[in-house]
This record gives C-alpha cells, sequence and structure tokens, in this order.
C-alpha cells in the first residue's frame, strides 16, 4: 500500500533500512565544504571590498556594494527553480541528482576564488562589474551544487528519526565548517586575501569529491512524463502547501538573521571589541563548539517531545539573546574580548535548534508534497528554497552596509552603534519567525506505509 500514515507519539518505523551512519558522514561531508566556502565569502567580502577606517582601502564604491551583491543574487534566484525542475526531471546512469552536484563543484571553487582578485587597486566602478559578474557565476555553481544534494535528503532518510540524525550530521558538519573558515583570518594577515582563497578552494575540493564513491539515489523516484505536473501547476500547487508558505515565511526571517550575524562578526571583533582580525578565529571556535555540544541534546529532545517544539523554542531564546549586542561595553567589570565571547557563544546555543533542524522539516514537507500530488518534487521545493535564500540573503548583504552606516566611531560612548543595532534588528526579526512558525501544521509525524 503507497499514502500516508500520521501518528501523534512516536515515529513509526520504516519499512526501508536506515544507512549506516558513515553514508550519513559523507553526505554531510559536501555540507562541511560548502559552509567553509560560503562562510569566508560571507564573513569577509564584505571586509574585503569595503574595509573599516583604517583597516585598507575601498576597492568599490560604498553605496553600491550592495547593489552589486543583490543583482547577482536575484538572477541566480530567477534559475533556481528551472534548476530544480530540470533535477526532478533529470535520468541518467547516476540518477537525478548527482551529476549536477559532480559538474558543479570544480566551478564553484574557480570562482570563489576569482572573487578575491578585482582588476583595479582602489575604489572603482570596474570593480564593482567584476564583483557582480563573479558573484552571478559563482552563485550559479553553487545553485546547482547545492539545490540537488539538499533534495537528495528525503530520499536518502526515509524516518523522521533518520532524518534528525541526518540534521544533526550536517548541522556538526556547518558548524565545523564554520570554525575552518575562521582560520581565514590568520591565513589573511599572513598570506593575504588571494593566497587565502586559494588555500581554501584545494583543501576543500576533496571534500566536493570524495562523497561521490558512497552516495547513491534510490531507483524508481522519476515520475512517468505523461504522469507528470508542468512548471507552473507544480508551483500553484506547493504554494497551496500550508506546511510550506509557513516555513518559507519563517526562514525568510531566520535566514536574513543568519546572513546579518555572519557577515557582521568581523565587524563585532574588531571595532565592538577593539581586537585585529586574527582574533576572529577565537570568536567562532568556542561559539561553534557549544553549539556543536547543543546538537545531542536537540536531537534528544526532537525525539522526545517533537521536532516543532524545539524549533520554536530555539527562534524564541534567540529573540532573547542577540539584542544582548547592545550591551557590551567598557562599563561592565569584564574585558570586551570575554563579553563578546559570552554573547556569541550564548548566541550559537540559543540557535542551535534554528541551525540543526531545518532540513529535517524540509524532507517532512517534501513527503507532504507527494502525498498530495503523487510526485517526488524535492528538487522544485528546495530550488524555491534556493530562491528566495538568494533574494533575501542578498537583500540582508545590500542592507547591512546601510546598518553599519548608523555609527562606526570607536570614540562613540555606545561604540559603533550601527553593528550593535544588528543585534537588536536580529531579535527582532526572530521574534517574528516565532510567532509565524506556531501556525506550522505538521506536528504530527509523517512516514511512508
Amino acid at each position: 500500500m503507497n499514502g500516508l500514515a500520521v501518528t501523534d507519539s512516536s515515529v513509526s518505523k520504516d519499512s526501508v533500512q536506515s544507512p549506516p551512519v558513515r553514508f550519513d558522514i559523507f553526505y554531510a561531508m559536501i555540507t562541511l565544504g560548502g559552509t567553509i566556502v560560503w562562510s569566508v565569502i560571507s564573513s569577509w567580502l564584505l571586509y574585503f571590498y569595503l574595509p573599516p577606517e583604517g583597516q585598507g582601502v575601498a576597492r568599490v564604491p560604498a553605496a553600491l556594494y550592495g547593489v552589486a551583491v543583490l543583482v547577482s543574487r536575484v538572477f541566480n534566484a530567477v534559475i533556481a527553480p528551472p534548476i530544480g525542475y530540470l533535477s526532478d526531471r533529470t535520468r541518467s546512469r547516476w540518477g537525478r541528482r548527482l551529476p549536477y552536484m559532480f559538474v558543479s563543484a570544480l566551478p564553484l571553487l574557480v570562482f570563489f576564488v576569482f572573487l578575491w582578485t578585482p582588476p583595479i587597486g582602489g575604489a572603482s566602478v570596474v570593480n564593482l562589474v567584476y564583483l557582480a559578474l563573479i558573484l552571478l557565476l559563482y552563485n550559479t555553481a553553487y545553485t546547482f551544487n547545492q539545490i540537488p544534494y539538499m533534495a537528495l535528503l528525503p530520499e536518502f532518510a526515509v524516518t523522521d528519526e533518520h532524518r534528525v540524525r541526518v540534521s544533526a550530521w550536517t548541522a556538526s558538519f556547518f558548524l565545523l565548517g564554520m570554525i575552518v573558515s575562521g582560520l581565514a583570518g590568520p591565513l589573511i594577515e599572513r598570506v593575504g586575501y588571494v593566497t587565502m582563497a586559494l588555500l581554501y578552494a584545494v583543501g576543500v575540493s576533496p571534500l566536493f569529491y570524495l562523497p561521490f564513491v558512497f552516495l547513491r539515489e534510490r531507483p524508481g523516484r522519476r515520475v512517468a512524463a505523461a504522469e507528470r505536473l508542468d512548471f507552473r501547476q507544480g508551483l500553484a500547487t506547493m504554494f497551496r502547501n500550508r506546511a510550506f508558505v509557513v516555513m518559507t515565511a519563517t526562514g525568510v526571517l531566520y535566514w536574513s538573521v543568519t546572513t546579518f550575524i555572519q557577515s557582521v562578526i568581523p565587524f563585532i571583533v574588531t571595532e565592538v571589541c577593539r581586537l585585529s582580525k586574527a582574533d576572529v578565529l577565537y570568536f567562532y571556535a568556542p561559539a561553534l563548539g557549544a553549539s556543536l555540544l547543543c546538537y545531542p541534546l536537540v536531537t534528544w529532545l526532537s525525539n522526545r517531545f517533537g521536532k516543532w517544539a524545539v524549533f520554536s523554542a530555539s527562534l524564541l531564546a534567540s529573540a532573547v539573546v542577540l539584542p544582548g549586542l547592545m550591551l557590551i561595553g567598557d562599563w561592565w567589570p569584564v574585558s570586551l574580548r570575554m563579553q563578546g565571547l559570552a554573547w556569541i557563544t550564548l548566541q550559537s546555543m540559543a540557535m542551535s535548534g534554528v541551525t540543526m533542524l531545518p532540513p529535517a522539516f524540509g524532507a517532512e514537507i517534501a513527503d507532504y508534497d507527494a502525498a498530495s500530488t503523487g510526485q517526488r518534487r524535492e528538487g522544485t521545493l528546495y530550488a524555491t528554497w534556493g530562491l528566495l535564500d538568494q533574494v533575501i540573503n542578498g537583500a540582508a548583504a545590500a542592507i547591512l552596509p546601510l546598518i553599519l552606516l548608523l555609527g562606526r566611531s570607536r570614540t562613540d560612548p555606545r561604540g559603533p552603534l550601527g553593528v550593535r543595532a544588528v543585534g537588536v534588528l536580529g531579535g527582532v526579526m526572530m521574534l517574528g519567525a516565532f510567532f509565524i512558525f506556531q501556525r506550522y501544521p505538521l506536528h504530527f509525524r509523517v512516514v511512508n506505509t
């Protein structure tokens, strides 16, 4: 019998046996590689092109940096749904997803290196055009790689327990990637931006390709041509799925906050805490280590009380902790370094459920969509999320320089107000995400029978 079984208690056991843990690890390795590259860009690209006063020469006009980022993101957002749609309907010896992941990995790394090689030494519109073009090409390769990769999860992990387990591995590797990317600060001070990028590109390349030795797709997931929804029908059906709409609206807010925080960490370290670029590493390590320690607890709580409750609690805790960035200052009898470390560690712990559980929700929503349509459309679902992620992150990257302009002076009694304001804005947005997520309809578990 093909259908859905719905239960309010523990997860029903699926007849399909979960793969060994080593396959979860190799799947998560691609998250590690992608996170390292993405995190270096998120942390240092703005700093590279628009360094703070006294830290270097601007390479693009400050008011137009966000425009270049947003244009590249919008273009890649437009192509994301067709990539997912194409992935859902591809037939090859490797399956629907793996060919795209294999072909796109090398261009992704090449364009990552090119981001740090603008043609003009000082501020120039030529550099702005170059940045927009390379970002467009990088994001295109990234989209071709990551949408098929994420679409593997619902068919790779079938039971809810397995999906939470895979989510824990991918979230852990995500945090490990953040730690590794924290080495960028010391590398930049020692060898410069370009050599740093080359070292990272060479170092992470095995993480993109080694998993292909082990990863395999489930057969029989492709729908016959006569039964397929066309592109427009598929999108219309998807936006009638309440679970998809609620999770997407929630994601719009926490994606933005993640982009804000990731991009502003070097500014927190160098301007709020008055340390060097090399000290950025020391802010990543304890915070991400605390998150890693939280993941077993998040896994246990999700299996005990349900992932909906844990995710809600994480959103609310983040809304409380993030505005604490405003409190860091000389008025406390504790060093600025220790205050900054305490804030970023608490923030990472509060957001541990938010960073870990979305893949499990995505797989659940994909199953619900399959039950409604009779088709496996993971690529289209994840491509739509990818589209919104590109637009929202692009908008966040465009807005952030304007927020930072609220105040950048270290002599101000409150320090650089623009950097601090990011914490308050992030807290408000996470509170909004919490209230939206309360309308998520799938509090029960959905499994194949």
